[in-house]
């Protein structure tokens, strides 16, 4: 184990200079995280552990795509060790695990020659050349580990649209998660393309050109096109699924009362003209809980929409705040500026960390999920991470070595999350004794990860917690 150990840090070391070398800026007082790069891998693989035989074609593809990422990281990792001055440019070595990726896409899906090529290439490329790009032109932004996570979800979601969007071509989804899911995927392609255009032409950038620009793509290329897939109005739709129960209605009533709180928080903040301590931004991660517990136990797919339809305005917000577009684009910043933490630079990453860490589960493309893996977002992030930061702000005393991180806070998070699955166990919510044995080890060791990382544990944490709850 010591000789592994000091294997990484040498690994990490090197690339870490090499990073430097190269002008690929890494964010500051952090380590390479080279432990994350394989987590999104072998999330994707081992959601088809979670499915019976009559998996779905788009899991299968998913893990698949996982095993093809993995492969990406490790030809990445081994290409800037070897490498003592990196080049944003594509490496040979990168034909790798496209050259693999497709021949299980040929071989295990059963999809076309072109096909295959075409994504396997797309995977092979995305997941080596273009972790290199995003921190490249998001400099100081992201961890080695963070852009590899950040790219290996983007490079899934778009496997999935790619899979599912043409099939919606010749057959219209039926069902509610179905329908939920395609009006979601042609909504973030939009957001998307929202984001690169103003990259490709400068004027767009301009406030007059820029609301021409989106409400245009909106009307006459977004509404068109889900029209046709959906063989329906996606406005009628969504209306008529929003207010089409009692159920619904509540909890929207109940989620816009949490949102009035939190957007009351936000003003605050900003009023009182100091900078939000870590105790005030946890106030997030509570009032998170409050919306997606309700949300998971009664709504589902609901709560999938809305969640989707979050991170799209979220997207589109940031974009707003980079451009400095009119008054809402100085609000945005002085949102930024009160409540940015150390992690934050140039892009506000940390709510969409935390949007993400929360809604990964229900992401995923697996329809046998138990409750505990889709709740692993709410115990980590949003339970046992914010009480273990407001614990060990007030109480913490005794610091883990070579960390600033508390021994009372990393037993506060084991105990808050603990509490709350016993809960849920006394309730009848969970199966047996063996899934409430897996969880408690499971949590333990996440809180240990939390305690003891330097990346964003708004994104990891809840990626630790479901791959060890569901393989």
């Amino acid at each position: 184990m010591e000789t592994l150990t000091l294997a990484y840090k040498n690994s990490e070391q090197r690339i870490m200079k090499n990073l430097e070398t190269g002008r690929i800026l890494h964010r500051p007082k952090a380590s390479a995280g080279l432990w994350l790069g394989p987590l999104i891998g072998l999330s994707a693989a081992a959601t088809i552990l979670r499915e019976d035989n009559s998996y779905s074609e788009i899991c299968l593809l998913v893990g698949l795509t996982g095993v093809g990422l993995i492969i990406c990281t490790a030809c990445l990792f081994v290409q800037l060790i070897i490498d003592k001055s990196p080049s944003k440019d594509f490496q040979i070595i990168f034909f790798l695990p496209a050259s693999i990726t497709s021949m299980l896409y040929l071989l295990g899906a059963n999809k076309g020659l072109l096909t295959s090529v075409f994504w396997g290439l797309g995977t092979g490329s995305l997941g080596t050349w273009g972790i290199l790009q995003l921190m490249s032109y998001f400099p100081r932004c992201f961890t080695l580990g963070e852009a590899i996570t950040v790219t290996h979800g983007i490079i899934l979601f778009l496997l999935s649209a790619a899979s599912n969007l043409p099939l919606r071509y010749h057959l219209p989804p039926l069902h509610d998660d179905d329908i939920a899911t395609t009006i979601l995927q042609v909504g973030m392609i939009y957001v998307g393309v929202c984001c690169i255009l103003p990259g490709f032409f400068p004027k767009i950038r301009e406030k007059n050109f820029f609301w021409i620009t989106i409400i245009g793509l909106l009307l006459l290329v977004v509404v068109p096109v889900l029209h046709i897939l959906l063989d329906r109005s996606p406005l009628v739709w969504m209306i008529f699924y929003v207010f089409g129960s009692l159920s619904k209605v509540l909890m929207i009533l109940y989620w816009a009362v949490c949102l009035i709180l939190g957007a009351g928080l936000l003003s605050y903040q900003i009023r009182s003209g100091s900078h939000a301590d870590t105790i005030h931004r946890k106030g997030f991660h509570f009032l998170a809980v409050l919306v997606y517990i309700p949300g998971l136990l009664w709504e589902p797919t609901l709560l999938y929409l809305a969640s989707g339809v979050t991170m799209g305005l979220f997207i589109m917000l940031e974009l707003i705040r980079l451009l400095k577009l009119s008054s809402l684009g100085i609000l945005l910043q002085s949102g930024f500026l009160a409540f940015a933490d150390g992690k934050d630079h140039l892009v506000s990453l940390t709510p969409l960390y935390l949007l993400s860490g929360l809604s990964f589960p229900l992401w995923m493309p697996t329809s046998n999920l138990e409750i505990l893996p889709l709740l692993s977002g709410v115990l980590t992030v949003g339970i046992g991470d914010s009480v273990a930061s407001v614990v060990g702000t007030k109480w913490g005393k005794t610091k883990w070595a070579d960390s600033d991180k508390s021994v009372e806070g990393t037993v506060a998070c084991i105990l808050s999350q603990l509490i709350f699955v016993y809960a849920f166990a006394a309730l009848g919510l969970i199966p047996n004794y063996v899934t409430l044995l897996r969880s408690t080890l499971s949590i333990m060791a996440v809180s240990f990860v939390e305690a003891r990382t330097d990346q964003v544990d708004n994104l990891i944490l809840s990626i630790i917690l479901y791959i060890s709850l569901v393989i």
